[in-house]
């Protein structure tokens, strides 16, 4: 009997793409996956799988930085229920997976995870919030120090 072994994420992209690309098509593969994800058994299969491909072992190890990095994301995470070597896709990792503009809201979300400016802070965590919360200010630039209006193209008022 002869197994054949898919790869979670085609050589080629794993060859091409930035881990992070990588890393977005295994979470697409693991979630149409049924029951718990362990790395070993993904990195194992992988393994199987790549057999043929010159770069096998740089090809495991992109995966496994892929692997790496939606646990960083925490994309992936530890199932409760089980021991350590297993996990689930998080409930932001679903949302990415399920939503066709889920990662331009996951990006945007990375983008504001640091401070912000003073007179932008409550305006644009209330806008990226969905609105709830406090009404949004209008900004002009002239609050802003060492900005004016003609600065952002504007026009100066008097």
């Amino acid at each position: 009997m002869h197994f054949q072994y898919i790869p979670p994420v085609p050589a080629e992209q794993i060859r091409q793409l930035p881990t992070r690309d990588v890393a977005l098509l295994l979470l697409r593969h693991l979630a149409s996956s049924t029951g718990y994800l362990q790395y070993a058994g993904t990195t194992s299969s992988a393994r199987q799988a790549f057999q043929e491909e010159p770069d096998a072992d740089a090809l495991v190890n992109r995966l496994s930085d892929a692997w790496c990095w939606l646990e960083a994301q925490a994309l992936l995470s530890r199932e409760p229920s089980q021991s350590d070597a297993f996990r689930r896709i998080s409930a932001d990792g679903m949302d990415l997976v399920k939503d066709p503009q889920g990662i331009t809201r996951f990006e945007a979300r990375e983008r504001l995870s640091g401070p912000l400016h003073p007179a932008l802070e409550d305006t644009v965590r209330t806008n990226f919030e969905g609105g709830r919360g406090r009404r949004p200010r209008r900004l002009r630039t002239r609050q802003l120090p060492g900005r004016s209006e003609a600065d952002a193209g504007g026009v100066p008022t008097s």
